[in-house]
């Protein structure tokens, strides 16, 4: 792969977007592009042909009609035939509403409830969104919109922009509202986290690299350690050590899958005292050695390609 980094991507970097949002097609795009992250959100939608997407741990072999919703900070990894007609929306929170800001915790449902026409960023780690041909050709025509008003830049086209992305979000998310409540039902999961139990994860996400207390977290958002306890419990399932323990490994998993650094540097980057102490831990984790984890990723990563050839 060589390569030792998963790159982040800013908006500002991406210089066809326009004041919070942007709009490409596969014309323009690299259809075989290394994984990567950013801190914005994006839609990346199949009109036609077929795209092989790698998001939040699952492949998906997508043809017309699928649509994915990519929060801030998921790695994944998209590649596509010349022959597909893709279109890949960029936007950042406050383009859709002024005061909103979204920061790595971003991977934590709870905080995009705060939105709720951001549910299909929510359960894509659950969902295969595909829509019927109807449905797709709907879609097309919203990208095509959205993308008019970009280019334009006219007075009112931001809010037409705006308009039709938030049409283009409650769609989807209306289209599957029932599938939502049935994995709300099937998982437990609440509609929002306490914000104080919010902040402690926040403060474990932006910090898991490096050696961490339940004392350190809990002085943070101004708790004792024993409520913290009893609060990360209540709220999420889950005590300190189990938590910061996920977040980990969730790491580890993208540097083993993404990139080619030792698994010495992988546990002392992921916040692992050693390779051992790492390996231990992974393997209890997902009943893989990072070995066998590394080589499976591999070795699917790998199948598109061959197809193809």
């Amino acid at each position: 792969m060589g390569t030792k980094t998963i790159p982040t991507f800013s908006l500002a970097q991406k210089r066809f977007c326009w004041d919070g949002i942007g709009v490409r097609t596969t014309e323009s795009a690299e259809r075989n592009m290394p994984a990567h992250r950013h801190s914005f959100f994006q839609i990346f939608f199949v009109a036609s042909g077929s795209a092989t997407h790698d998001i939040a741990g699952r492949t998906i072999e997508a043809g017309a009609g699928h649509i994915f919703f990519v929060s801030p900070y998921t790695v994944h990894q998209v590649t596509f035939p010349e022959d597909a007609e893709c279109y890949v929306l960029y936007f950042d929170a406050p383009f859709l509403r002024r005061g909103f800001s979204v920061s790595e915790i971003a991977v934590q449902d709870s905080q995009l409830y705060a939105m709720p026409e951001l549910a299909p960023f929510v359960y894509q780690r659950f969902c295969t969104y595909a829509l019927d041909a109807a449905a797709t050709l709907d879609m097309r025509a919203r990208c095509e919109r959205i993308r008019a008003a970009c280019q334009r830049k006219d007075i009112l086209d931001q809010a037409e922009a705006r308009a039709e992305l938030t049409l283009l979000l409650t769609a989807v998310a209306r289209r599957y509202s029932e599938d939502f409540k049935r994995i709300d039902k099937a998982e437990s999961a609440a509609p929002s986290l306490d914000k104080r139990a919010r902040a402690a994860l926040s403060f474990l996400q932006e910090n898991f690299n490096r050696p961490l207390t339940l004392s350190d977290v809990a002085r943070k958002v101004h708790l004792t350690g024993t409520y913290l306890t009893h609060l990360l419990k209540h709220e999420t399932g889950k005590s300190f050590k189990p938590l910061l323990d996920q977040i980990r490994l969730e790491n580890s998993k993208n540097l083993l899958a993404y990139t080619d650094l030792p698994l010495q540097q992988i546990a002392i980057s992921s916040g692992f005292l050693d390779a051992t102490h790492f390996a231990k831990r992974f393997k209890a984790y997902t009943r893989l050695t990072p070995a066998q984890f590394r080589r499976q990723k591999r070795d699917h990563q790998a199948a598109p390609d061959a197809d193809a050839a």
